[in-house]
């Protein structure tokens, strides 16, 4: 898979398109059609990816639920002939449908495009999906639709998988993902009372701009070192210590390497409680040994 940024070395392309902000599992299901189309027609596959979120940029405030980096790694197991890159500019986010259009015929020499069927484009979203049809009538391109995906008669949509992640329900996100949800970044130096407890942490940098879960305490896995690690997972502001900072901090079980400065990724499996203001540093520390004895024995 290649990752391009300047003109598309191919005659003849199927493209998906989307906002594509969390890759779940309707965003995935119209980036497999076009591969499968793309294959059956001897022509090449790929998505059109922003660096911005699209939704984000016009509306602002929107949080990401999959950076462009993840998005990447992912779609690299899809295999797709390439991915494009481009900013979600000025320029770009004044073009008109027709214009658009053009820019799907000239720019990445599509023969196909796939799409959600609540697809908008153009200046202002003016442009949906049965504008989509007749521009590619007149422009030479077909126009494939994947109809809305459901799981148990829920729509799948980012902003469902937003509110689970922010209710701490990451099995409910997990399931409309169709993966958990990671939150990933560099390992930094905090406060040290987890190593003081006994129970080290990994305090994260993450992106300001990430979907948080809830408050308190997950168990999960830390990605590291190639290897796979069960975790505790603290969100919040370590009431007990009065810290004022919202962090996340992974105490990584039966790990004791040095990894200030390295990137980590931790998935989250499941909310085992609230974030709690214990009556002293020994019952937070009886607590969290309770919490890694708990996530010690389950099967992650």
């Amino acid at each position: 898979m290649e990752v391009l940024r300047s003109a598309v070395p191919y005659d003849g392309t199927v493209v998906a398109l989307g906002n594509f902000d969390g890759l779940h599992v309707a965003h995935m299901t119209i980036i497999r059609n076009g591969i499968k189309y793309a294959e059956e027609h001897g022509l090449k596959s790929g998505v059109l990816l922003f660096d911005e979120n699209t939704r984000g940029v016009m509306q602002g405030g929107i949080e990401l639920i999959t950076p462009n980096e993840a998005k990447i790694e992912l779609l690299e197991r899809e295999k797709p002939d390439f991915v494009f890159m481009r900013s979600f500019d000025r320029e770009f986010m004044r073009k008109t449908p027709e214009e658009f259009a053009l820019y799907l015929t000239d720019e990445l020499h599509a023969r196909a495009v796939c799409v959600g069927y609540d697809y908008t484009f153009g200046h202002k979203a003016a442009g949906n999906v049965e504008m989509l049809r007749t521009l590619g009538k007149k422009h030479g391109f077909e126009v494939l639709v994947t109809e809305a995906i459901k799981i148990d008669g829920r729509i799948v949509s980012s902003t469902y998988i937003r509110e689970a992640i922010k209710n701490g329900n990451m099995e409910e996100a997990e399931r409309f993902l169709g993966r958990r949800y990671c939150v990933e970044g560099t390992v930094i130096r905090g406060l040290q009372n987890g190593a003081k407890l006994g129970f080290p942490t990994a305090n994260i940098n993450y992106d300001a701009k990430m979907a948080l879960p809830k408050e308190g305490v997950y168990a999960g896995i830390t990605y590291v070192h190639g290897k796979r690690l069960k975790s505790v997972i603290n969100v919040g502001k370590n009431l007990t210590f009065n810290a004022k900072n919202l962090t996340i901090e992974d105490h990584i079980i039966n790990f004791n390497d040095n990894i200030y400065g390295e990137y980590i990724r931790v998935s989250f499996a499941k909310r085992l409680r609230g974030d709690i203001k214990f009556e002293s540093a020994d019952a937070l520390a009886k607590q969290i040994r309770a919490d890694v004895d708990a996530v010690s024995n389950m099967d992650l």
